[in-house]
């Protein structure tokens, strides 16, 4: 009890500290709030769950998160000295795309569609508008572009922290969501019982019975989606970086960040890293670098697979086929969502299709592309609209990073944030991508900071 009070005291000071100084305009503080919190978000409720068997404080957490940000974005546009009625709202292409988003979501909330019961479309609802809250949040462009130097230094360290949890956790062969009682938590909340040869779930492992680690992050998928970040960060350093060393510390801790997708193994993921790879190609034109970089990692994947064992060989090989018990779950759940757009084009309603937790199972279809979640449940207008926030987003982020010659910390952010983008591709193809809060989240806050420094771009 005395630890449980302690992370609380810990936790509702930084909140406070948090919510009061974004008061003040300071959008800041509500990205370090991402940062700090959102990537041990679920093993905080873990912890605070073990400790106290409290379902109250979980709850409390839960809602704290929620609360800070819906509250910000009230404060944010109706909290000023003068008049909402009386504003000027400059919007761009993205956010007129963003608003007609969450104004579809708050249709099929408002409307009686779809079978799954008020309160879970609620809660559905409540993550989706999230992700337009945060994008504006990062528009009200507040602080200073100097403060992403440090911002990237901290993500750097938090990231290699991860890394060096899920090192250890391979080098005692133990989760850390099993000591944190990770299978009690997801009987007691979500009514789902432990699965796997780890007894946590099927996440936690791939083909081979070999385990697979999540770090502090929710799970497995959650820490490699994120790692993507990472590597687009120390992308950015090698690229740019002019003194030789610091190269070499930066590609040594790409190698490091290989090794954390190594042990989280998500093969989206992995293939997204790729995609990272040829993006940067294109919008930098570092021809030499990154040919050296490619010859690189093309030498480590083909020692590995040449020295692997067989059981290795005919997993990465039946993986590229689509004959791995996984890919083929994925075909599966792909071609139920694709039957059920057809079927319904306009959309069958909230909280009917993904791994949420506020989606029924009983009544889901399909779950593992994040189009096509939101397609089953919103129809096609929903794909278009999500589809060309997504394309806008990446489209303007390198705009900014190719034509900014003045701010080198503006090149840096709009470069991180088109390459996090862009890997983050093939994960929301083959995942419920979305609901991975931090990556999610901080990328939006990322893009919205990036679509108003691109604005002014255009207007000079």
């Amino acid at each position: 009890m005395i630890l449980t009070t302690f992370l609380l005291i810990i936790y509702f000071y930084f909140f406070t500290q948090v919510f009061k100084n974004s008061l003040k305009g300071d959008t800041y503080f509500i990205l370090l709030y991402i940062i700090f919190f959102l990537p041990i978000y679920s093993n905080f409720q873990l912890i605070l769950y073990k400790f106290s068997e409290s379902e109250l404080l979980v709850n409390l957490i839960k809602f704290s998160k929620d609360f800070i940000f819906y509250s910000l974005f009230i404060i944010f546009i109706f909290g000023s000295s003068f008049s909402f009625y009386k504003k000027k709202w400059n919007f761009t292409f993205l956010d007129k795309l963003f608003f007609f988003f969450m104004l579809l979501v708050m249709i099929f909330l408002v409307f009686p569609i779809g079978e799954a019961n008020f309160i879970s479309k609620v809660l559905y609802a409540k993550n989706l508008f999230i992700i337009g809250i945060v994008y504006f949040l990062g528009r009200q462009n507040k602080f200073s572009s100097k403060k992403i130097p440090k911002i990237f230094k901290i993500l750097t360290i938090i990231f290699s922290i991860s890394c060096g949890l899920a090192l250890l956790e391979y080098v005692f062969q133990t989760h850390v969501h099993t000591i944190l009682e990770y299978a009690k938590y997801n009987l007691d909340f979500n009514d789902i019982l432990p699965s796997g040869n780890y007894q946590l779930s099927w996440t936690f492992e791939r083909q081979g019975v070999l385990p697979r680690y999540g770090s502090f992050f929710a799970d497995p998928l959650e820490f490699s989606a994120s790692l993507l970040l990472a590597l687009s960060i120390a992308f950015f350093y090698f690229i740019h970086s002019k003194i030789r060393n610091n190269k070499f510390i930066f590609l040594t801790l790409m190698f490091f960040y290989l090794l954390g997708f190594y042990l989280s193994f998500s093969r989206s993921a992995i293939l997204g890293i790729i995609v990272i790879i040829f993006f940067t190609l294109i919008i930098t034109r570092s021809y030499k670098t990154l040919s050296r970089l490619i010859l690189s990692f093309s030498i480590l994947f083909f020692s590995y697979y040449y020295f692997s064992d067989l059981e290795t060989k005919y997993f990465i090989l039946d993986t590229l086929s689509f004959q791995n018990t996984s890919s083929i779950g994925h075909l599966i759940e792909w071609i139920e969502g694709i039957d059920s757009i057809i079927n319904s084009p306009l959309g069958i309603g909230l909280a009917t299709s993904g791994n949420a937790s506020s989606v029924d199972q009983a009544i889901g279809i399909g779950g593992e592309n994040q189009f096509l979640i939101l397609g089953v449940q919103l129809g096609l207008l929903g794909i278009i609209l999500y589809s060309s926030i997504l394309i806008k987003s990446i489209y303007n982020c390198s705009k900014l990073y190719m034509y900014e010659n003045n701010n080198h910390n503006l090149k840096m952010i709009s470069f991180v944030t088109s390459c996090a983008k862009i890997g983050l591709v093939i994960p929301l193809m083959t995942a419920n991508a979305e609901i991975y809060s931090f990556i999610s989240l901080i990328t939006w806050f990322f893009v919205g900071f990036c679509e108003s420094h691109y604005q002014n771009l255009l207007n000079k």
